[in-house]
């Protein structure tokens, strides 16, 4: 009897742990339930962020260390997108120009997007620590994490689940029109 898990073809069936070294010999393999879990990632740092100011009015040092926590979430988010997303849409759109370029373009933009996030965190630090208005600084984290967040959604996890195996040709050339 197969194992749940292998059936699924998650990283833990295939013998790479989400947390573990990858290597050259690390299959790629669909994970129906990858964008479930960043999904719960996005929910975990909007959770952080709407506690932040009930921090920051208690305690500032707390709540730039809160700002930092965000900024490591939003980190290994990204981390998990480029380990886990990004080699199996590669693999599978790469022998299309026009697909390998419209993907290299999206990654482009996520890393934009997400550093546009970060330097909003950056400046809700700054604004902690100088006592200043940390709703207004706050309100742009949000603002540029939802359009991350929604870009993600829109594009970047909609051309993964494309890159499911059992997706027919037909679906996959959405990815490019």
């Amino acid at each position: 009897m197969r194992d749940d898990k292998a059936a699924l073809g998650t990283p833990a069936a295939s013998g790479a742990r989400r947390d573990a070294a990858l290597d050259w010999h690390t299959p790629l393999r669909f994970d129906p339930q990858l964008l479930r879990q960043l999904l719960a990632r996005h929910d975990a740092l909007e959770r952080e962020l709407a506690a932040l100011p009930d921090h920051a009015a208690r305690d500032r040092d707390q709540a730039v260390r809160i700002a930092g926590t965000c900024a490591g979430l939003l980190h290994e988010l990204r981390r998990q997108e480029a380990l886990w997303i990004y080699p199996l849409m590669a693999r599978r759109f790469g022998a299309d120009p026009v697909a390998r370029r419209r993907l290299t373009d999206l990654r482009f933009a996520m890393n934009g997007l997400a550093r546009r996030v970060l330097r909003q965190i950056d400046a809700l630090s700054q604004t902690l620590r100088q006592a200043g208005d940390v709703r207004h600084a706050l309100a742009g984290v949000v603002a540029a994490l939802a359009d991350y967040r929604l870009r993600n959604e829109s594009e970047l996890y909609t051309l993964y689940s494309l890159a499911d195996s059992h997706s027919t040709p037909r679906e996959v050339s959405v990815a490019h029109n």
